[in-house]
């Protein structure tokens, strides 16, 4: 097979939003942008755009879904792209380099396989870049498209970086809904089993505070010599007994002025005063009826922190491509790109500049 690299093509791969993909219908719609260096090296700003592309009549993506697609990017502004798809469907995969290839280049045996196989996949390197690669076989030729989003040493934090890790945290946190009546139940008799299995008081009497002693020798300077208390309760993944006595650390003591006849030594002690006393009050403190409260009330909480962090993730992501600015472009699309469409497309592309700086995901 021919191999063929894009990488220094005025084609490149970026992420979009769907606005528009439905069923029966011959055309889809989505946001996208371009910024530095197309902007003429201003590092402040990005160009959003509106996108229309070709697709099969019972092809459908859902209205928000992150995609990635190829499109002409440094020499005038055409809205017709090509090769949309979700980004969900792309292998994640870091290639290891080690072997040079046919196509003069390196790859690792798994990254060769995709290739070959025509399979898009992003490459993420350890400490460099975040890449996107489309690799397209046509009559024994496989074309390779490229979409560099940044993070390393060549680019640092592209806007479509911060939308790549976004879409990362959504897929970690995975909230698909309040949970149903069903789910809630069963949650709740999960963990009821979970609280009559634990030996609650077996694991308690396994909690430890230890003094971490540290002497650090600097010829030339002087020595260092500092004291840690460490606690914690070894082996434990209950949330209810890890509340009770959390593994925590405090720095107790520092002399940046130690010498070796102040008599200090490294070495590990452990509290036996503290360490029981700190056993008793989690014992009196502990019930089986507390222990199912907590869980239960800790599952809705977490609930809570996945749904309002999932929206505020959701409304960052449109923010950054627009959506709020479309003029309801995407609500009014029928299928059909007419001229009274391909108007409104190309007047909204010509009067959207946003800075960058205004674009900062909150935690």
């Amino acid at each position: 097979m021919e191999y063929v690299s894009k990488m220094y093509s005025n084609r490149r791969i970026h992420l979009g939003l769907i606005a528009r993909c439905k069923m029966n219908e011959e055309y889809g719609l989505l946001y996208g942008f371009r910024e530095p260096p197309y902007m003429g090296g201003n590092e402040n700003i990005y160009e959003r755009k509106l996108l229309y592309f070709e697709k099969e009549t019972n092809y459908e993506i859902s209205e928000d879904t992150i995609v990635y697609y190829l499109s002409y990017d440094y020499n005038g502004f055409i809205p017709m792209v090509e090769y949309v798809s979700p980004i969900s469907s792309l292998v994640v995969h870091e290639d290891k380099r080690g072997v040079q290839r046919a196509d003069n280049v390196y790859h690792d045996d798994e990254t060769w396989r995709l290739i070959n196989e025509g399979i898009p996949y992003i490459d993420f390197q350890s400490g460099r870049n975040c890449v996107i690669h489309l690799p397209l076989i046509k009559d024994g030729i496989c074309t390779m498209w490229e979409g560099l989003l940044g993070n390393g040493i060549y680019v640092e934090r592209h806007t479509e970086w911060l939308i790549y890790e976004m879409y990362n945290e959504l897929t970690q946190i995975n909230y698909i809904g309040w949970p149903s009546l069903e789910e809630v139940t069963n949650e709740i008799s999960k963990f009821s089993k979970q609280v009559d299995a634990i030996d609650a008081y077996a694991i308690i009497d396994t909690f430890q505070v230890t003094k971490i002693r540290r002497y650090i020798s600097r010829p030339g300077q002087d020595d260092i010599y500092f004291e840690i208390l460490h606690q914690c309760l070894p082996d434990n993944e209950d949330e209810y007994l890890s509340y009770l006595l959390p593994t925590k650390q405090e720095d107790v003591f520092y002399d940046d002025n130690a010498y070796p006849y102040d008599g200090y030594s490294s070495g590990i002690d452990l509290m036996l005063e503290e360490s029981q006393q700190a056993r008793e009050i989690a014992k009196k403190e502990y019930t089986k009826e507390k222990h199912l409260a907590f869980l239960i009330n800790n599952f809705f909480a977490t609930m809570v922190e996945k749904k309002e962090r999932t929206e505020n993730l959701k409304k960052e992501i449109k923010k950054i491509f627009g959506v709020e600015y479309a003029c309801k472009i995407a609500n009014v699309f029928n299928g059909h790109i007419t001229e009274n469409f391909k108007k409104l497309v190309d007047n909204y592309n010509q009067s959207t500049v946003v800075g960058l700086l205004e674009i900062h995901p909150q935690k």
